[in-house]
């Protein structure tokens, strides 16, 4: 796999670099995770601290064209970045632990909201 960064542009009031790049691999489509390693190769940032936003095969074709941003901090990239989007970046195993932390967190808000209902109809 053959990773060319396209373009780079700093951002400073969101704290984060945003990047283009082109990807040439042979046989399927990589994993996020194999490119992201490789693209932090490139632009010698954390993996923790990247995000692919968005992925362009062409159907048939082995390149392709990927964006995305490189944060500054973790705070920021938890700020600016929805859930779903850091999910998809974790591996399978991780993704499932997270999920049930969310899941338990949401029967915990439910059960608290219901029983705070349940009170006022008491009184």
């Amino acid at each position: 796999m053959d990773i060319e960064v396209l373009n780079k542009s700093h951002e400073p009031l969101m704290h984060r670099t945003h990047f283009e790049a082109r990807v040439v691999f042979e046989g399927k489509t990589p994993s996020r995770t194999d490119m992201i390693k490789s693209l932090c190769q490139k632009l010698s940032s954390k993996e923790n601290m990247t995000i692919i936003r968005k992925i362009n095969t062409d159907y048939g074709s082995e390149r392709a064209l990927m964006n995305g941003y490189v944060y500054e901090d973790e705070k920021t990239l938890n700020t600016l970045e929805r859930q779903y989007m850091k999910l998809r970046h974790l591996s399978k195993a991780e993704q499932k632990v997270e999920k049930d932390k969310i899941k338990t967190a949401k029967q915990a808000v439910k059960q608290a909201s219901s029983t705070a209902k349940g009170a006022k109809k008491n009184k």
